[in-house]
């Protein structure tokens, strides 16, 4: 019994050891990867990527193209490529392992693009145009030889952003005025540059003295190559040379008019008829309570203020400039009664209502003030002495305050006539240095005094409102007498506010300022813009019946 146990014990041993042995010589070699879908590389700077490999073999090898930089190790394969400078790349990396079946990963690189750029062949800022005609120049390079031929087409950016050093946004070329030699540039196979090409202006279309922005832009059309945001562009500043001897200053009593309006007013040839807007008016005002002077805005100025971008921003965009008027209030508060101190305090605040609301200086009209609390550290007497420190404290804060060019006018009216220089700690500062024009009342002519000369004076100054005319005559002798300004109040082409339409009136003085004082006419307006309530504006151009 026992020695059949043990003969059963071996002959069970012996079949299972052979059992073992055909098992083992009929077990399949295996092999997979970590991936099996494409992988794709960039034409350069790659990093590296880890394909893990699993067998039951005891190695495993595998074959990639040449330009395929490999590391193997035991379980993985580090893979990265050689940077590729031709076309698309596109192969296998095949894994093998004892007679199990191969493994194929697909692999591809992108072909070599080169960065395109769009070269500025005049290099300088902005162009000052003399003539009637411009041309600018301008070629595509690129950071390495071309692998196949490349072609971009070019075109003027409507949308581009660009603000100049007033803070203004610049307005772009007009389509009209742009004249493409060819919109298309090529750079064949081998090479790095195309040919030049230009784009030429006739400037014409364009306002004097404005500045605008040519923002020409490439798009690859065909080819191995790319711009970027920075390389895509070629940028020109243009500038028609040619400032009027004689600017046009209009108050605008915005109980009354949409300062939109101004912008209906050109020459036949485009250029604004006015140079400048005065926002009339903001006011200087007393808070007793809490011995304050501060800038007091009614809702209608408030309006346009916050409504900047809407109302004002435009006409600065066209080379017009917009100035708040300040007026006194029936108060202990003035333009001309303000201690050294106290002008300088409340000039601070101006300038930052300027830069705030980006404008471009005040105008002072010394009118509506009660006597001044003179044993009151913000007040002293009513004088031009006074009025000529706060033009001073104005002109200083808004340069210190504003990025852009700021100014101060004065309405010659109450106190402020002759202001003297101002000294202060030994200096002497003259007129001109605070005062960048003088405005006379209607019916009169300003007159230089100190350092001030013609050109910093209004040599005529016309109510509208009341009917009062410009004759050919006084427009003469104002070109005549070299002035340098010539006044409006009262404007109001719509008769939506408190004043009526004085349009057809306005046009007929318009006109003989444009005849006497640049010899052209008044193209006719197209739209109107409303006033539609206290405080509210209408930014919608109606069309003039």
């Amino acid at each position: 019994m026992r020695t059949s146990l043990l003969k059963n014990l071996i002959i069970a041993l012996f079949v299972c050891m052979c059992t073992s042995c055909i098992d083992n010589s009929t077990e399949l070699t295996t092999l997979s990867v970590s991936t099996t879908h494409s992988m794709h590389f960039a034409a350069n700077n790659n990093a590296d990527a880890v394909i893990e490999v699993s067998t039951n073999s005891n190695s495993w090898e595998y074959i990639a193209p040449e330009w395929v930089i490999a590391n193997k190790t035991e379980k993985s394969l580090t893979v990265n490529v050689a940077d590729n400078n031709g076309d698309v790349r596109t192969d296998s990396i095949i894994f093998t392992a004892g007679t199990a079946e191969a493994v194929v990963v697909p692999i591809t690189q992108s072909a070599h693009v080169a960065t395109a750029t769009l070269n500025n062949l005049l290099h300088e800022d902005t162009h000052e145009i003399t003539t009637d005609n411009w041309s600018c120049l301008l070629n595509m390079s690129l950071s390495t030889p071309a692998t196949n031929n490349i072609t971009a087409t070019l075109s003027v950016n409507h949308n581009h952003m660009h603000i100049d050093i007033n803070g203004n946004r610049t307005l772009v070329v007009p389509d009209e005025a742009i004249n493409f030699a060819q919109q298309e540039l090529t750079i064949t196979q081998g090479n790095i540059q195309s040919d030049t090409t230009s784009v030429t202006i006739d400037a014409t279309h364009l306002t004097p003295g404005v500045t605008y922005v040519l923002p020409i832009y490439g798009e690859i059309k065909s080819g191995n190559a790319e711009f970027t945001a920075q390389t895509k562009q070629a940028i020109y500043l243009i500038k028609r040379k040619g400032e009027r001897s004689i600017k046009q200053v209009v108050y605008l009593e915005v109980n009354d008019c949409n300062p939109l309006n101004i912008l209906e007013y050109n020459l036949t040839d485009g250029t604004p008829f006015f140079d400048a807007v005065i926002l009339f008016a903001a006011n200087i005002n007393y808070d007793s309570d809490n011995d304050v002077v501060y800038l007091n805005n009614n809702p209608n100025v408030q309006a346009l203020l916050d409504n900047s971008e809407t109302y004002l921003q435009p006409l600065r965009e066209r080379g017009i400039k917009v100035y708040l008027g300040l007026l006194g209030n029936h108060d202990a508060a003035g333009l001309a009664q303000l201690s050294g101190w106290g002008a300088e305090q409340w000039a601070q605040s101006v300038a930052e209502a300027c830069h705030q609301y980006k404008l471009d200086g005040v105008n002072l009209d010394d009118e509506y003030s009660k006597n001044p609390i003179v044993d009151n550290h913000w007040f002293t007497q009513r004088s031009a002495k006074a009025g000529a420190r706060l033009a001073y404290e104005l002109k200083k804060a808004m340069h210190e305050k504003c990025e852009w060019p700021t100014e101060v006018s004065i309405y010659e009216f109450g106190a402020l006539y002759n202001l003297p220089a101002v000294t202060i700690d030994g200096e002497t500062h003259p007129q001109s240095e605070f005062i960048d024009f003088l405005v006379a009342n209607y019916g009169g002519s300003s007159t230089p005094y100190g350092d001030l000369t013609y050109a910093h004076c209004s040599g005529a100054s016309i109510e509208l409102a009341q009917g009062r005319t410009l004759s050919k005559r006084t427009a003469q002798t104002v070109l005549d007498k070299g002035y340098g300004w010539c006044m409006w109040f009262a404007f109001d082409p719509s008769g939506t506010g408190g004043a009526k339409n004085n349009r057809e009136h306005s046009m007929e003085q318009f006109n003989v300022a444009a005849q006497i004082f640049y010899g052209s006419e008044l193209a006719n307006p197209t739209y109107v813009y409303n006033k539609i309530g206290e405080g509210k504006y209408d930014p919608t151009p109606y069309t003039i019946k």
